[in-house]
């Protein structure tokens, strides 16, 4: 099952959305990624998640008054870094 995008405190993962949301057939969803991937499939949902992250953990942060949490976006694309 690929994590899209998760979030964690010092206690663990606090939420994250993965193929319980993007593969899903059921209306309800309370996926950190606000419904968006939703049924959407894996390749949408990479997309999405690499669109619109930045927003949804903004989103997130407000919505559950969080503070000192880290986040992690697998879906990112890989950054090549310059060596000098």
């Amino acid at each position: 099952m690929t994590t899209l995008i998760a979030v964690y405190n010092s206690e663990g993962c606090m939420g994250r959305c993965d193929a319980r949301c993007y593969e899903a057939h059921e209306p309800d969803c309370d996926c950190i990624c606000g419904g968006r991937n939703h049924g959407a499939g894996l390749q949408q949902a990479i997309e999405n998640t690499r669109a619109l992250a930045e927003s949804w953990i903004e989103e997130y942060n407000l919505a559950h008054h969080l503070v000192g949490v880290s986040w992690t976006i697998p879906a990112r694309k890989p950054v090549q870094l310059a060596l000098l």
